[in-house]
């Protein structure tokens, strides 16, 4: 992202859909965060299945550790990741998520893309 510098790792990526992996995200805040907002799509095969959107820091929605973090400071989240899927249908998936600030600037974005053509 031209606008955000964001790094983002997984570790132990092999046959993720079973197991609990870690994750690592970093960035470099170069807007401040009041306020944070959520716009999430799932895309199956091109087409967009759902969305969802979400406060997710504000007046009485301070939901995660980086709320009220300002323009500057180094923003950084491990953690653990379970899915718990069984198996993923054959198809292309796309998760496209959009953070926004307060003053409608985009803070961070992403697409996850997973494509499956196992036959199980």
């Amino acid at each position: 992202d031209p606008q955000q510098d964001f790094a983002f790792s997984i570790d132990r990526c092999s046959d993720i859909t079973t197991h609990t992996f870690d994750i690592r995200a970093a960035a470099v805040l170069r807007h401040s965060i009041k306020e944070l907002y959520v716009k999430l799509d799932m895309i199956i095969n091109g087409k967009t299945v759902l969305t969802y959107s979400e406060t997710l820091c504000g007046p009485g929605h301070s939901k995660l550790i980086f709320c009220g973090m300002k323009k500057g400071e180094h923003l950084y989240y491990e953690g653990p990741v379970t899915l718990g899927i069984k198996e993923i249908p054959q198809g292309d998936y796309t998760l496209s998520a959009k953070l926004t600030n307060q003053d409608h600037v985009t803070v961070a974005c992403a697409d996850f893309t997973v494509k499956n053509y196992l036959d199980y």
